[in-house]
């Protein structure tokens, strides 16, 4: 099974095919999404989906106001343009093609981020099975097990709980506190200040000198851990169990909708031979 950060796809299209137009409509993102689906349906081999989107609002704002705040006050005329251009696209890729094509796992709840319902699927449908994740969120790196790999498509590469022990010396559970110890920069969670992922994960495996300044700094952090702890400890409180529906894969749908937004180039005959035996003709 492949879980999709579906918005981290969307997001990395709309920067990267954001010119794409089809009749004056932008449609960048949905054709940037779609190449996205049947690249990784080829790696590994696979048409095996789930579809994981955020949703607009954060209930971790309600314990921490300035969660990913800056994201919004920090853009700029251009950034605001290029959104309202996207965000329709995410809303059509979530609501209408995805569905359309027979993909029966698709998934957003109100409050609650991709990663908290990946993190909801891992816990109660993968056990003896395997799942790969497409993030590059390194939150999800506590999800990490001998069934549960992280794929990152700017990099081409597999990351897995061996390749967290060698870059950081810790577990999949220690990952964790390694988070709620250092923050996450990239969703304006702060840690204790001067210390970063390695140091804590130094901490956390009994290396860090004890007289340090920065260990007591750690010592003495222990409300900022028990905040950020409740931000970045996956699932977040309260996020429904995800059921896995069987997939009524429909090609002459995938056809209408390539007619319908111009992909003409997924219609050439290779190309579409590619989407019926990698996607829609798999069994």
């Amino acid at each position: 099974m492949i879980l999709v950060d579906s918005n981290s796809i969307c997001h990395m299209a709309k920067h990267s095919m954001k010119g794409l137009s089809w009749h004056e409509m932008k449609v960048g993102v949905i054709f940037g999404f779609l190449r996205q689906i049947l690249s990784l349906a080829k790696t590994f081999e696979t048409n095996k989906f789930i579809f994981v989107w955020d949703s607009k609002e954060s209930l971790r704002k309600d314990i921490f106001p300035a969660y990913k705040e800056k994201r919004k006050s920090n853009k700029s005329e251009e950034d605001k343009e290029l959104d309202a251009l996207s965000y329709p696209q995410f809303d059509a890729l979530r609501d209408e093609i995805v569905p359309s094509l027979g993909f029966k796992n698709n998934y957003i709840q109100k409050g609650y981020e991709a990663d908290d319902l990946i993190a909801e699927f891992v816990r109660n449908n993968v056990r003896e099975s395997k799942a790969t994740i497409v993030s590059t969120d390194e939150d999800l790196y506590q999800l990490l097990s001998e069934n549960v790999v992280m794929y990152s498509i700017r990099r081409k590469q597999t990351y897995t709980m061996k390749n967290l022990y060698k870059d950081y010396g810790v577990t999949p559970a220690q990952w964790i506190m390694v988070k709620a110890i250092a923050g996450c920069s990239t969703d304006e969670v702060p840690g204790i200040v001067g210390v970063g992922e390695k140091t804590a994960a130094k901490y956390l495996t009994k290396k860090l000198n004890v007289n340090s300044k920065t260990f007591q700094s750690i010592v003495k952090g222990g409300d900022i851990i028990a905040r950020n702890l409740a931000l970045v400890e996956l699932p977040f409180e309260g996020v429904f169990p995800l059921n896995h529906d069987r997939d009524m894969l429909d090609l002459r749908k995938f056809i209408d909708v390539c007619s319908k937004y111009g992909f003409q180039s997924f219609l050439a005959r290779d190309t579409f031979l590619q989407w019926r035996n990698f996607v829609f003709e798999r069994s």
